[in-house]
């Protein structure tokens, strides 16, 4: 229980604080700004580090080596770069906020680590195809290996701590990640899927449990630190990871969770407020009781909701030591 990890919250959402720019709809999302505003990318990063995270993730969800060259206009050595610029914006913000709180005895995040965030390839093609992962059935595997190597290469060359794969909405490209994944045996990285609501299904229509279980196992001993789901409405998460774990004699598969707000994304009208949707925090006791160890939040999530999961996420550790 004490090694519950904080994750960061909604990156999109936190760096509309810092920036007047349109972000949502971008095809590049929020690593345009990697070019045109890093100031605000780093700001965005300490953030989210001076709520509470243990591990914030780099904004190249949406970025990769072609998409860079493609909406930016550069040569395949200058994308690159920028993905590395993207690592050490996020070095830059740990390094200062170590600095911050070297003197704080009442810090718990006091050394916190950089995943490398890698959105699925659906992302990368602008046509809404990563909300029900058809390409999966239409993409050869070798194509979209290609793909994620070039982006993981810059990553893990430019020191991140590990991967997030994460929002992967088919089987196939998981099973790719998770094989592209025993490439690099001494990278540890968490896969996580993106889900259909009210079903145990990930939005492709392939069993979340059957498919999280097979990729866990694909990977190298250890690798995977953490399987889960993200940008999912909080009251759909307990059904999906209670699947996991249940009634396993193995050791049981550490899970990840980082919800959106509750809100639903519609590409043509962005978020949709939900009429009623409970409070994000009541539902954490819950997924800490099914092992949750990584805890974060995702889309239309800022600084703020992360305070309130690390203390929520106390509460419960108090609790459960008396």
């Amino acid at each position: 229980m004490s090694n519950i990890k904080i994750l960061d919250g909604g990156f999109s959402a936190q760096l509309s604080t810092h920036v007047g720019a349109k972000i949502d709809g971008d095809p590049l999302w929020t690593a345009r700004f990697l070019a045109t505003n890093p100031d605000a990318v780093y700001a965005t990063h300490l953030d989210f580090l001076r709520a509470g995270a243990d591990i914030i993730e780099t904004n190249t969800y949406q970025a990769s080596v072609s998409g860079l060259m493609e909406h930016l206009s550069i040569a395949e050595k200058d994308s690159i770069r920028l993905l590395h610029k993207a690592v050490n914006l996020a070095k830059k913000a740990v390094n200062d906020y170590a600095k911050e709180v070297t003197e704080k005895n009442d810090i718990e995040n006091k050394n916190p680590l950089i995943a490398g965030s890698c959105g699925p390839y659906g992302a990368g093609l602008h046509d809404g195809s990563e909300y029900n992962g058809a390409y999966g059935k239409t993409t050869s595997r070798e194509i979209m290996m290609q793909w994620h190597k070039s982006r993981i290469n810059a990553l893990v060359d430019a020191g991140v701590d590990m991967l997030a794969l994460e929002t992967i909405p088919c089987y196939q490209e998981a099973e790719v990640l998770v094989e592209l994944l025993r490439q690099y045996p001494n990278v540890k990285a968490w896969l996580s899927f993106s889900c259909a609501r009210n079903s145990q299904n990930i939005v492709d229509g392939s069993n979340f449990q059957e498919v999280a279980t097979r990729c866990y196992k694909m990977a190298l001993p250890g690798q995977i630190i953490a399987i889960g789901v993200n940008c999912i409405a909080p009251k759909d998460v307990s059904s999906l990871l209670r699947s996991i774990n249940k009634g396993s004699v193995n050791e049981p598969i550490p899970l990840i969770v980082y919800p959106n707000s509750g809100e639903t994304y519609s590409p043509t009208e962005g978020w949709i407020k939900a009429e009623s949707c409970l409070l994000f925090e009541s539902f954490i006791p819950e997924w800490l009781e099914l092992g949750v160890q990584y805890i974060g939040g995702c889309c239309r999530m800022y600084a703020e909701n992360i305070k309130s999961i690390r203390k929520e996420v106390k509460n419960f550790k108090k609790k459960h030591q008396q």
